[in-house]
């Protein structure tokens, strides 16, 4: 993953939706979901369109099997840029209420990034978008669990790999240490960067404690999707009290 670029991405969230996209912006409706292509570094093709709106569409279909509660319309932003996570070669962010953008880099085949990367980046980020209409995340561990729900929610039922649920030998020793963290730790250096180096401790965590949840309950990340914190927490059995 680019750590500045997705660094940037969640630090500077609400300031990048809150100002107009600079260059052309192309909207129209398919089906339930709102398309609008932003085109300032890249000119989208007829078949690029097309392309997204088919796996966004099936993405979505799918995605609903098993979060039923996902609204009937939403909407797809579709930019490029060189903020993007480097594995992957591009980058989605949940804008509240029902919004994903969605950034491609445009010196790769932008073609092949459609094909590989967007159904897995839906399934996180619609995981999302469902869970925010009950729950907030306003501490770090809001944040990590919320994380490691769509996380796990996009390894299992939209079967990827993604190198932030690839959980490490220390993952016990880490939990411990977010746990006993307070509600206003920095989220970048945990989600994304450590100052020691360490990458995606948070997120890796979150997926550890979703995954413990899931094991000692039978419930699954989609299941799970509306529960608190608290609750997943406590589930896991990782802490007694969750703070």
């Amino acid at each position: 993953m680019t750590l500045l670029g997705k660094a940037k991405i969640i630090a500077g969230l609400m300031a990048i939706v809150a100002l107009p996209f600079a260059g052309a912006a192309l909207s129209y409706r398919s089906r339930s979901i709102e398309l609008q292509f932003v085109e300032h570094e890249h000119t989208f093709s007829a078949a690029e369109k097309e392309a997204i709106e088919q796996v966004a569409a099936g993405a979505a279909r799918d995605v609903r099997v098993h979060l039923p509660s996902l609204p009937e319309t939403w909407k797809l932003v579709v930019t490029t840029g060189s903020n993007v996570i480097a594995e992957t070669g591009e980058n989605g962010t949940w804008v509240a209420p029902n919004e994903i953008v969605w950034t491609m880099d445009p010196s790769r085949d932008i073609a092949a990034t459609i094909r590989t990367q967007l159904r897995a980046t839906l399934f996180h980020e619609l995981h999302h978008l469902v869970r925010a209409q009950r729950v907030s995340t306003p501490s770090l561990l809001d944040a990590v669990v919320t994380e490691g729900l769509a996380t796990a929610f996009e390894r299992d039922f939209g079967n990827t790999a993604p190198p932030w649920a690839d959980i490490p030998v220390e993952i016990e020793a880490w939990t411990a240490e977010v746990l006993a963290l307070p509600a206003n730790a920095p989220r970048n250096d945990w989600l994304i960067l450590h100052p020691d180096g360490r990458r995606w401790v948070g997120m890796l965590v979150g997926t550890f404690i979703v995954d413990r949840a899931t094991k000692l309950t039978g419930r699954s990340a989609a299941a799970l999707a509306h529960a608190t914190t608290d609750d997943i927490v406590r589930a896991s059995r990782l802490r007694d009290t969750p703070k």
